[in-house]
């Protein structure tokens, strides 16, 4: 489908009810859902969602214990497809990855990267419980692994890309 004029997403469908991949227990029936690729069309479908008065979810694994990850009747933004590895800079150990990715995806890139490398860089935890879910949706529940001597997510986070409600981009870091 080609992208729609109201938000620069492909493969935009009404009415739709979408549920919880793992527990199938929050059927929720959404007004839309787009697709976006790249920010600005994450920017345009947000922008378009204020002129509808219409409120968003955001949803990446279609996976969250507490069900918050879709709205009645809300325009969903779903990421999977905003899932690329943006940057990876092995001698400092940080990569840059859009909020879509999966774990699963994250771990294939770091060991098909540095096959055969020395020391190879890693995850230091992963999430309990689903493999399949966002670096971006863990990072807004705040995730945290089984080990009790770890610290959630955000200690291992240098900056993240906020778009805010308006469709404003705003680099929220340590600084």
């Amino acid at each position: 489908m080609p992208p729609d004029a109201l938000t620069g997403c492909a493969d935009q469908r009404s009415g739709i009810e979408v549920n919880d991949v793992q527990s199938q227990l929050n059927p929720t029936r959404v007004n839309r859902i787009v697709k976006p690729q790249s920010l600005g069309a994450i920017q345009a479908a947000l922008q378009g969602a204020q002129r509808e008065g219409r409120a968003v979810s955001v949803a990446g694994g279609r996976h969250s214990m507490g069900g918050q990850q879709f709205g009645t009747d809300t325009l969903l933004v779903d990421m999977m497809g905003f899932n690329q590895v943006v940057r990876f800079d092995r001698a400092a150990g940080q990569i840059e990855v859009q909020a879509g990715i999966q774990w699963p995806q994250l771990i294939e890139y770091l060991e098909r990267e540095q096959a055969g490398r020395p020391r190879p860089w890693g995850i230091r935890q992963k999430q309990t419980g689903v493999d399949a879910v966002s670096i971006g949706g863990s990072l807004a529940s705040n995730i945290h692994g089984r080990g009790l001597r770890f610290p959630p997510i955000i200690s291992d986070v240098e900056s993240f890309v906020l778009v805010d409600a308006a469709g404003k981009a705003i680099t929220c870091s340590r600084r």
